[in-house]
């Protein structure tokens, strides 16, 4: 009979194994990237380096055209902290970045802590969050003085926010802050209205019709992500869960923006469970749909492992 140990253990390599596999069907993934994404993924705490009690949670995105991917997982500090200070110090974390970690970890003392890698724009990204709400009020005075700042403090007044749910951090050439703030509201329709004005706010213009109509068939849970760069709002996101898999569809064709039809299979090999979030997001004039999913150890059937080619 399995131990709880070996289960953990078990998981712990199937989702390794499972995230890997899907790396030959993303075109975003080149060859080269491969190093990167593996020296990620050996630096997630395993179940025996974890305190008693706790694992590590793992969130994986694949954007709907297939050109984008991020892996991310967290856990318990004393678990995730060694294992990341060291994958940080091997991505030769600047010391400006040191200090920015530095600061917000002394500042929140987080519960639940971890770090992320993806690829976008032809280049991997990396850095760390903090998964776990904090009040706004430790997260206001560690902003500087600038037009983003600027925007969400006026957000959060208008709508009566008084938490993040998480903090998102990147390091290196063009790092960037991400914070998620859940939507007001006990039902569906008053959290899509408080979406749409965040983007009528944040970005200067509703979405179309349609993407509203579909989010009307979500959960409730909705929220909105606001990525920052030199003192901007580089990137708006609305986040939607438990949507129908036929509503991915409308909401691409709506937005015009393409979905890759082996999308589907990729969602089913890493989750059982299928998308637990989508995300519409603007970052200046462009637009693209990220799915998001909880990988689990017992898949659903999906793709097999294909060789690269030259042209992945």
């Amino acid at each position: 009979m399995s131990s709880p140990l070996d289960n953990a253990l078990q998981r712990a390599l199937s989702i390794r194994l499972n995230l890997q596999i899907t790396l030959s069907s993303l075109p975003a993934v080149e060859e080269w990237m491969d190093i990167h994404l593996d020296r990620w993924l050996e630096h997630v705490p395993m179940p025996t380096e974890m305190p008693p009690g706790h694992q590590v949670s793992y969130l994986a995105m694949i954007g709907s055209d297939l050109r984008r991917m991020w892996w991310g997982a967290w856990g318990d500090p004393a678990g995730f902290v060694p294992k990341m200070a060291d994958y940080l110090k091997l991505c030769n974390m600047a010391r400006s970045d040191e200090l920015v970690l530095d600061q917000m970890g002394n500042a929140l003392e987080p519960k639940l802590v971890g770090s992320w890698v993806g690829v976008w724009g032809g280049k991997v990204t990396t850095g760390w969050h903090f998964l776990d709400p904090h009040p706004w009020e430790q997260i206001e005075p560690l902003f500087g003085t600038h037009e983003a700042k600027f925007l969400l403090k006026k957000w959060v007044a208008d709508h009566g926010i008084t938490r993040i749910e998480r903090f998102m951090q990147g390091i290196g050439d063009a790092a960037f802050s991400e914070l998620e703030l859940a939507a007001p509201g006990d039902t569906v329709d008053e959290q899509v209205g408080h979406v749409v004005a965040a983007f009528e706010h944040f970005t200067g213009a509703p979405p179309s019709a349609g993407i509203i109509d579909t989010w009307r068939q979500a959960t409730p849970g909705l929220a909105i992500s606001a990525r920052l760069r030199g003192g901007k709002v580089v990137r708006f996101a609305g986040i939607v869960p438990g949507l129908p898999p036929d509503a991915l569809e409308r909401m691409c064709a709506d937005a015009k923006i393409a979905l890759d039809p082996k999308l589907p299979k990729l969602v089913g090999a890493l989750a059982a469970e299928g998308m637990s979030r989508v995300e519409y997001g603007r970052a200046g004039d462009r637009a693209g749909v990220d799915v998001y999913v909880e990988p689990t150890e017992s898949p659903a059937k999906g793709p097999a492992a294909a060789p690269r080619t030259d042209a992945n």
